[in-house]
């Protein structure tokens, strides 16, 4: 998974947006991702033993269990750090893997029906490459949000969204919008608060190189700078 954006190009359009607008400089780390990842993965590895040596048969389940505790872990670190990630299909597949592993777990406990352990490990397998592709892409979507000073007194123009499936209907400190792109990134509209400033922020799931041009983003940028700078006049 990738964490060096220090020497990334910029994504192109940037240059192209009203001076209100700027990049943000909140960053991504996968760090602490890696690491509970790499953890996680250790009773994995116990699994693997497990299924191809018929030893210690009655901690197979619980074994799955340890493992399944910290998978979710690894998985929302890194899933937390974007808005937008709830969207993106490489994550909703492993949330379902995830999420099946476990209710199928506690089955088999409850049941007793621990001779079909293997069908949980199956998941818990397949689960372990699902967050490995989802995280990795999660990893790779380098490109910065874009941020403009906000005040939250300020009516959110509805006309200015093209195609977005509007989440609030005013400015709230959290998402606004989302759009997802056909084949492409999908882009999240959100509120931030910094401090005693707030700010209007757009995020595009995607990786810098494949980074969306504003014109095509379905938002009009010049709408939402000139009520942010006529607002910052009048006081």
């Amino acid at each position: 998974m990738r964490k060096d954006y220090s020497i990334l190009p910029r994504p192109s359009g940037v240059d192209e947006l009203p001076e209100a607008w700027t990049e943000s400089e909140s960053a991504h780390q996968f760090t602490v991702t890696l690491l509970a990842f790499s953890w996680a993965l250790l009773p994995v590895g116990f699994m693997v033993l497990m299924a191809i040596f018929d030893r210690y048969e009655q901690h197979r389940l619980t074994l799955a269990a340890v493992a399944l505790s910290m998978l979710p872990l690894a998985f929302i670190s890194g899933v937390g750090q974007r808005r937008s990630a709830l969207l993106e299909p490489r994550v909703q597949l492993a949330s379902a893997t995830l999420g099946s592993t476990a209710v199928l777990l506690a089955l088999l406990f409850f049941l007793d029906l621990s001779s079909y352990w293997w069908v949980v490990y199956g998941l818990v397998f397949g689960s372990v490459a699902m967050m490995y592709v989802g995280l990795s892409h999660l990893a790779s979507c380098n490109t910065p949000a874009v941020q403009l000073p906000w005040d939250v007194s300020v009516p959110f123009p509805h006309d200015a969204l093209e195609g977005w499936r509007v989440v609030n209907g005013r400015w709230v400190n959290g998402v606004i919008a989302t759009k997802r792109m056909e084949r492409g990134p999908v882009l999240t509209l959100y509120g931030l608060v910094e401090g005693e400033a707030t700010f209007l922020c757009l995020e595009q799931l995607a990786p810098v190189v494949a980074a969306l041009p504003p014109h095509s983003i379905g938002l009009d940028f010049f709408t939402l700078a000139s009520l942010s700078v006529a607002r910052s006049a009048e006081e």
